[in-house]
């Protein structure tokens, strides 16, 4: 017996050993890749989706593979991608090889594997301040949209069904810009959606023409090499830029839905733009209020932070910051049935903040 116990025990010994190779070792130990979740809660019965609507490959004149764009979007949180590359500018043409959908058919079976909303797109480039820079989401094929007359190009894509928006109103301007030929295609309804934020520019004329006009608000990375390279975003950290979009159901159909409709928020460095009603929306469905206790003269409150957006406020003089996923205390007389706050990390025209009130029990 006390063999046999020996040589089970001399087996055990050298299993370990050729299982842990000494002369080789991993440091620090390989960890999995970890997907930043942004938490956003329900609102009015949708839920939001988190969508980056362009971005770059090496098949315009982005500096990463297709692949890559898909899975640093999962990493960094999204759930809905566009790669949009340039139709016009293509400058490493002859190394890649391919046509105008190929980056998206590279992408698409990897987007598919994460999870991840691949729409197609491509983007309209033509002389800034003049005829400017045009993303079509949901095209079908982006070769006929290579068009010499931009209206042409634009129809082409319009046709197809595409959801066209115009990008970085002010980018490479002194200002931000409405030229005629853009006022013309959101007049005739081509146009229906705009940038107000663009990769690390924040347009607050453009927030104002998107509520004048009925035009849906976008905020997005446009990024070209990798978000840390172009934003000095943390690969790990989930807060580039994006746009939220309220949906019936998690369907391509259903964000496209959500786009016609104008359901969707600009999120950017823990700014939100976008029609008043959808900023209260959001922020009334993110924090609550619970009593703690009621003195004779005074009543506290505990405020949470259900989301993964912080909110900067006032409640009359007082200036309030409340973290995501975090809790803060207001006081407020006894007798008060309501308390009012001004977000001012929200915005729905130029240098205007939603106004939010919260019924107290």
């Amino acid at each position: 017996m006390r063999c046999l116990l020996s040589f089970i025990l001399l087996i055990t010994v050298h299993l370990g050993l050729f299982a842990q190779n000494v002369n080789k070792q991993n440091v620090p130990e390989k960890k999995s890749v970890n997907r930043v979740e942004i938490t956003l809660p329900v609102v009015n019965g949708y839920t939001v989706l988190k969508c980056d609507f362009h971005t770059h490959t090496v098949f315009s004149d982005g500096l990463v593979w297709p692949t890559y764009r898909v899975r640093e979007a999962w990493i960094q949180g999204m759930d809905v991608l566009a790669i949009t590359d340039h139709i016009e500018y293509r400058p490493f043409k002859e190394y890649v090889g391919g046509d105008l959908n190929t980056s998206h058919e590279l992408a698409l079976p990897v987007a598919q594997q994460y999870g991840i909303m691949l729409v197609k797109g491509t983007e309209v480039t033509r002389k800034q301040g003049v005829i400017g820079h045009f993303n079509a989401l949901f095209i079908k094929d982006a070769n006929p949209i290579d068009q010499s007359d931009p209206e042409k190009a634009l129809q082409t894509a319009y046709d197809q069904g595409a959801f066209i928006m115009y990008n970085h109103p002010g980018w490479a301007l002194d200002t931000c810009l409405l030229t005629e030929f853009q006022q013309a295609m959101i007049d005739k309804g081509i146009v229906k959606g705009i940038e107000v934020f663009n990769n690390n520019e924040f347009y607050p004329r453009a927030l104002s023409w998107s509520r004048d006009q009925k035009l849906t608000v976008f905020a997005t990375s446009d990024v070209h090499g990798t978000i840390n390279e172009d934003l000095g975003v943390p690969y790990s950290a989930a807060t580039r830029p994006m746009t939220l979009v309220f949906v019936k159901e998690k369907t391509q159909e259903a964000v496209r839905e959500a786009l016609e409709n104008g359901r969707t928020l600009a999120y950017f460095y823990d700014n939100v733009a976008g029609e008043e009603k959808w900023l209260k929306s959001l922020f009334l469905a993110s924090v609550k209020l619970e009593k703690i206790l009621k003195k004779e003269k005074t009543s506290f409150y505990r405020m949470t932070n259900l989301s993964g957006i912080n909110y900067t406020f006032t409640i009359g003089t007082a200036q309030y910051m409340l973290d995501a996923g975090s809790s803060i205390q207001i006081t407020v007389p006894a007798n008060q049935r309501e308390v009012s706050l001004e977000v001012l990390n929200m915005h729905y025209y130029e240098g205007r903040h939603p106004v939010v009130s919260m019924v107290l029990e």
